[in-house]
């Protein structure tokens, strides 16, 4: 009796996380200290996984990497949020149902 209640809670979760999730995603280039933030972070994230990937192609990493631009960091890390948020729920179902 229990298992239908929590299977529909779970696919209630689901469905009400992909909105949050885009809503997230518009507010995140929005909020002038946030923004700042996650382009911070998106360029960081940009020069580790550069130079990661110079690594293993055996590439010189001691250039300098160009930034991303801003609309392209925003946009970067908005849609890792929107994910993280998706994902998140999904795990959550997933712990429940087992």
């Amino acid at each position: 009796m229990i298992l239908p209640v929590v299977k529909l809670g779970t696919l209630a979760l689901k469905i009400l996380c992909k909105p949050i999730a885009g809503r997230l995603k518009k507010e995140a280039g929005i909020h002038p200290k946030f923004r700042q933030f996650i382009i911070s972070f998106a360029q960081a994230n940009h020069r580790i996984t550069t130079n990661i990937q110079r690594c293993i192609y055996g590439h010189s990493t001691n250039v300098e990497i160009q930034p991303l631009n801003e609309e392209k960091a925003v946009q970067a890390v908005a849609d890792l949020i929107g994910e993280i948020c998706l994902f998140g729920s999904q795990q959550i179902g997933c712990s429940f149902e087992c």
